[in-house]
């Protein structure tokens, strides 16, 4: 089974200055709720602009899932929460040779507490993390900043499911 790539010039969103902001806002919102409204408009923004493309889209429903970690209500934590599953679930089902969408949902579901069962998933997209990333470099590399590429090889590492010689050639690959 090949992977398909869709060409560079058909989502002009990843050379959009926007989508490169959107990026660093949402990496901010991880750490910080104090950027979570900033990056949920820009990626909003994006969507008006290019429609609701999956990994736009899988940005605004890792937002979602930001909100289940910041909400304090609890009933509001666990809609939330299961909205997000939901979407990223369905989003995987739909864009599953997608490095963004497997590394959003994967790393949301990697620090969900295990008694969610999402483990499994997990596991599953770092696996395709690392097929697709190892597949096309050059893809990835023109794609995506610098930063990022350095952000999913370093939560590759940190999972532990990567073998040595994997994080070796991904290393070698993004020049990690």
């Amino acid at each position: 089974m090949g992977l398909a790539f869709a060409p560079l010039d058909a989502q002009d969103f990843y050379s959009d200055s926007l989508y490169v902001r959107g990026q660093r806002l949402y990496f901010l919102a991880v750490q910080s709720e104090r950027y979570l409204s900033l990056a949920e408009a820009t990626f909003t923004q994006l969507v008006r602009k290019y429609g609701p493309e999956d990994p736009l889209m899988m940005y605004l429903y890792g937002l979602t899932a930001l909100k289940a970690r910041y909400a304090l209500n609890p009933l509001k934590k666990r809609d939330y929460l299961y909205e997000a599953i939901a979407k990223m679930d369905a989003t995987v089902a739909r864009a599953p040779n997608d490095v963004e969408v497997r590394f959003l949902r994967g790393s949301f579901y990697y620090y969900l507490p295990f008694f969610l069962g999402k483990k499994a998933e997990a596991q599953a997209d770092i696996q395709a993390l690392v097929r697709l990333l190892l597949a096309a470099p050059s893809v990835y590399r023109e794609r995506y900043q610098p930063e990022v590429l350095r952000a999913i090889v370093g939560f590759l590492q940190e999972t532990g499911w990567v073998s040595a010689e994997e994080l070796r050639q991904l290393r070698a690959a993004y020049s990690v």
